[in-house]
């Protein structure tokens, strides 16, 4: 009876002297500071580089190099996970934690949350853009730089709706006033290949429905019914698309 309970034991003790050892290299602490911070919202991901460049649902990185990502939440528990990267963690707000990822080739790398976090949570996608580190060193310098003026009456039109309705009170246009932090930035909204984080293709026909209405779009999201006239969202989408 004295060996059956103490060989169980020994098993279990180095079992979990094992794992102890494996969780330590997993989540060892980083030795550098963050490449970007990812910031996990209700329902879509926000990626902040060191040099100003903001964007969403769409993470860019450098082929080939160790990525360090500072992961945080910004209301409930959400899971960050492309599986073809790297092992998923959760972000828990108030508690920021540290991830690896690395793309070993350029290429897009799907990814989601993996932890159930409200209504939208299935249509909580990103994408995760390995380039190579000359592409990625173009992407990231135009991306921390401020939004082009609008050129056409249309697009003049729907950046003076942008400020007068109450998108300014949840988006940023870097180069504009005021610059809110609420919601997606938008300084180069044109560029991004899918809106809605993930649920629709970028495109004219998509950015018009989502402005008209983005409740049919993606139900229970916290972009409200701005209650647009069909020119105002034509203008509105207009302005949006020349955010390259």
């Amino acid at each position: 009876e004295i060996a059956w309970t103490l060989v169980p034991c020994l098993i279990v003790a180095g079992l979990f002297i094992l794992t102890t050892k494996a969780m330590a290299r997993a989540d060892a602490p980083p030795d550098r500071d963050p490449d970007l911070v990812v910031i996990g919202h209700q329902w879509w991901w926000e990626a902040r580089y060191p040099n100003g460049a903001v964007t969403a649902n769409e993470i860019h990185i450098p082929a080939g190099r160790d990525i360090i990502i500072r992961l945080e939440s910004a209301d409930v528990i959400h899971d960050f996970w492309a599986p073809a990267l790297g092992r998923k963690i959760d972000a828990t707000p108030g508690h920021p934690v540290f991830v690896r990822i690395q793309a070993d080739a350029p290429g897009v790398y799907h990814g989601a949350c993996a932890e159930y976090c409200g209504t939208q949570h299935a249509w909580m996608r990103f994408e995760v853009v390995a380039e190579t580190p000359a592409d990625f060193d173009v992407w990231v310098t135009h991306h921390a730089a401020p939004a082009d003026p609008p050129g056409s009456e249309s697009a003049t039109r729907g950046a003076r709706l942008f400020r007068e309705r109450t998108c300014v009170q949840c988006h940023a246009v870097r180069g504009t006033e005021p610059s809110a932090q609420v919601a997606p930035d938008l300084t180069h909204f044109a560029s991004r290949k899918l809106i809605g984080g993930g649920v629709q293709p970028n495109t004219s026909g998509d950015l018009y429905v989502w402005l008209k209405y983005p409740q049919v779009m993606k139900p229970g999201c916290h972009m409200p019914s701005l209650r647009l006239t069909d020119d105002e969202a034509q203008d509105l989408a207009a302005y949006l698309e020349e955010l390259p």
